[in-house]
């Protein structure tokens, strides 16, 4: 779905119509949840933080402005509700070790999704990670992440290109 189908859905959703709320929830659900997930690292509280993202944007759809991207708008918001979660659970515990050995640990019944995310986390820093998600997950063009991040469009390319040879690096590796 293009970016200007996501736009009619949303005008639809502005209107009133929630029959299009399903529609545009998985249109934009992956880049959503990943984008949490970056910040995160943990799939139940970003799961939830994923729920508060779209309940949020449900209440504030009125502001959004269709001049800009609807992934972009929804992904910042996902991306300060999981800070927000992130600085509070910091403030209100220290590293519990035993959640990442039970997340790293459940080799079994990973699926390959789960094993390739789990490399990318450990290979690529923080924003090396968020473009390589927003790029190919969030399907967003690099000329979009540049603008959402803030840094010119031959950052993101260099940095995406050499996130790429990371991984394969770290694949070919580990084969």
């Amino acid at each position: 779905m293009s970016n200007s189908d996501i736009k009619i859905l949303v005008k639809q959703l502005q209107n009133g119509d929630m029959s299009v709320f399903d529609d545009l929830y998985y249109q934009t659900k992956d880049i959503v949840f990943y984008s949490i997930l970056g910040i995160l690292k943990d799939y139940s509280i970003s799961e939830d933080i994923m729920q508060d993202t779209y309940l949020k944007a449900l209440s504030k759809i009125h502001s959004y402005k269709p001049t800009h991207s609807f992934k972009s708008w929804i992904v910042t918001i996902a991306k300060n509700l999981a800070i927000n979660e992130f600085n509070r659970r910091k403030r209100e515990t220290t590293i519990d070790i035993q959640t990442d050995e039970m997340f790293l640990g459940q080799t079994e019944s990973r699926s390959e999704n789960q094993i390739l995310i789990e490399q990318i986390f450990k290979v690529l820093n923080d924003t090396e990670r968020e473009i390589v998600l927003l790029h190919v997950v969030g399907d967003l063009k690099h000329r979009e992440i540049a603008k959402m991040l803030n840094k010119p469009l031959g950052t993101i390319t260099w940095a995406y290109k050499n996130s790429l040879e990371k991984l394969k690096k770290e694949l070919n590796e580990s084969r």
